[in-house]
């Protein structure tokens, strides 16, 4: 029964933790979505319900990801602990700037700088579990949409 608790309870913060991120986004997107939808749009873009749900996948395998970095505890891991909570902290502003403040450049940017640190964060963690860092590409893939979209309502707003 003590395994069960050192696996499951460890897992299950990750799991929470991972899902901070989107606590101010879910408000600022239901506060702002007629203003998004009077923007004009690039090519592509998914309909609104797509986002939650992907979203959801994605917070799902950022958990089970640090899960399986940290779960020897980290103390060894100081870098990668930190480069994660900076990548939650970039992950929770975005959605802010972008619906809250309408700032579609600082939004880019951001992004910009997601994309960047998460790749940096795959390096550290491929170092230390090749199935963590796996579970990293597709959150990369979707920022690297996301810079796309951004860019995209940047350039025809």
């Amino acid at each position: 029964m003590k395994n069960i608790y050192r696996t499951f309870l460890p897992l299950l913060f990750w799991l929470l933790l991972c899902q901070l991120p989107s606590l101010p986004g879910g408000y600022v997107v239901k506060q702002n979505l007629v203003w998004y939808h009077t923007l004009a749009k690039p090519p592509f873009v998914p309909p609104d319900v797509v986002f939650g749900a992907v979203w959801s996948i994605l917070y799902l395998f950022l958990g089970i990801s640090a899960f399986l970095l940290f779960r020897k505890g980290l103390q060894n891991n100081k870098k990668t602990a930190i480069l994660f909570i900076i990548q939650l902290a970039l992950n929770m502003w975005w959605t802010p700037v972008f619906f809250g403040l309408h700032e579609l450049t600082p939004a880019l940017l951001l992004l910009v700088v997601m994309l960047a640190e998460t790749f940096w964060l795959w390096k550290e963690a491929r170092l230390k579990n090749g199935l963590a860092a796996l579970l990293l590409v597709p959150y990369a893939g979707w920022l690297g949409f996301a810079c796309y979209l951004n860019f995209g309502f940047w350039l025809l707003n």
